[in-house]
């Protein structure tokens, strides 16, 4: 890393919004922790399943499209 960026602080928010002060950063400017944001799924079928997780996530029921356990498969 050049000279000048040494000692360079993080600055990210964290969430009561102060700046991290994490020195050790990398080439983007960021720590380990704070290296940006995701920018998303590529493929049509990332995208498809992130609209899935979207709607489990913000649906009425707690565990809407989880699997019940096979009863077949249960017990010892």
């Amino acid at each position: 890393m050049p000279d000048d960026l040494r000692g360079l602080r993080c600055g990210a928010l964290n969430r009561r919004g102060d700046p991290c002060k994490r020195s050790d950063i990398y080439r983007n400017g960021r720590c380990k922790y704070h290296g940006g944001l995701s920018t998303g799924p590529k493929t049509a079928e990332g995208r498809g399943r992130a609209r899935v997780n979207l709607g489990l996530r913000w649906s009425s029921e707690p565990h809407a499209g989880l699997k019940e356990p096979d009863a077949a498969g249960a017990g010892c």
